[in-house]
């Protein structure tokens, strides 16, 4: 296949938020397994203009399997883009691939917060029993806001997996929550510690909105007098 193919229907796809149309391009796009269509494709994903089409041309990538997983190993080493390696890495956790753990832990000491949000995600989906404290870190230490929340509801992804690290988990959220300044990340450390133990202390979450409900200072107030020693 022609690359020049591919652009021009990439270029009809762009300019419509048609499904149909969409479909019709990645269909061709997943035609060829040959290493400069894959190469292609993954530089595709760095034009965000289209948003719907950039999240269906990034799950597209998926499709490829293990021929995607050694692709993206060997990109992630090489590329210069930090949205790109960041979305490399959170394509290859969606592949369970276990190359995505040590990537994972370098990425969560970086200075671009792409980098330390993506890696939140995989070591919540992947992740061991060791890696709780490093998530823990970030959520009590990250300055960004938006990625402590995202550590947060990664330690609820390590509870669906690893449930006998209960404690654990806990003493980190129970840290953080006492520190927490932030009422949207303290209102999720609030909700992942309903989760995790499977009590209610007043806020809701709106899972496919992924929003919540509730009154903040009254839940962690409740949250504290629960958790108290667990230490």
């Amino acid at each position: 296949m022609e690359i020049t193919t591919l652009e021009n229907e990439y270029n009809i796809a762009k300019k419509t938020t048609s499904f149909a149309q969409h479909q019709k391009f990645i269909k061709l796009l997943l035609s060829s397994n040959e290493h400069e269509i894959v190469n292609h494709h993954f530089s595709l994903i760095k034009n965000r203009d289209n948003w719907n089409l950039y999240l269906r041309v990034r799950a597209a990538f998926k499709k490829r399997g293990s021929i995607a997983e050694k692709f993206l190993i060997d990109r992630i080493k090489n590329e210069t883009d930090p949205n790109l390696q960041a979305d490399a890495l959170h394509l290859l956790g969606e592949l369970n691939s276990k190359e995505a753990i040590p990537i994972s832990r370098d990425f969560i000491k970086r200075r671009d917060p792409e980098h330390r949000e993506k890696a939140c995600y995989v070591l919540g989906w992947l992740g061991t029993e060791d890696d709780i404290d490093i998530l823990g870190d970030r959520l009590l230490n990250d300055p960004d806001a938006d990625i402590r929340a995202t550590a947060a509801t990664a330690l609820d992804q390590v509870r669906l997996r690893l449930p006998k690290t209960k404690r654990q988990l806990l003493i980190n959220l129970r840290q953080a929550l006492e520190k927490e300044t932030d009422e949207e990340v303290t209102a999720w450390i609030i909700i992942t510690i309903q989760y995790i133990m499977e009590k209610k202390f007043g806020l809701k979450e709106n899972i496919e909105e992924a929003e919540w409900t509730g009154d903040v200072d009254r839940a962690k107030k409740r949250a504290l007098r629960a958790l108290e020693g667990i230490t």
